[in-house]
């Protein structure tokens, strides 16, 4: 028994310390967003972390991993919020880009070939 718990914080550590998807995100909203944003990301992350270690230990790991129906309903409410966040950023890029004719405009304007 010790030996497991041993083992799985040796794993649980190296996990840790290991560069992940998280530094990525936290990364470029720093980079495009500034620092503040970066370190809202850092907070939800760690916020969404805090949850799921919460959940574990409360027995929702053994649930879904006892219930292929319940685990199914997971991934499925878990697909539909990033379909609807990528939605929303679609959107809110195509309102932030400049449309072609805009661009064509500015280049008339400015003394630019057509």
């Amino acid at each position: 028994m010790l030996t497991q718990l041993a083992a799985a914080l040796g794993v649980l550590g190296l996990l840790t310390v290991v560069p992940g998807p998280d530094l990525a995100i936290v990364t470029r909203r720093a980079v495009v967003a500034g620092p503040r944003d970066g370190l809202r990301t850092v907070g939800g992350i760690a916020s969404g972390l805090l949850v799921w270690g919460a959940l574990t230990v409360a027995g929702l790991a053994a649930v879904l991993a006892a219930s292929p129906v319940a685990y199914l309903v997971l991934k499925l409410l878990g697909a539909g919020y990033l379909v609807f966040l990528g939605v929303r950023t679609l959107r809110q890029h195509r309102r932030a880009a400049p449309s072609a004719t805009e661009t064509d405009t500015h280049a008339h304007t400015a003394g630019g070939s057509p």
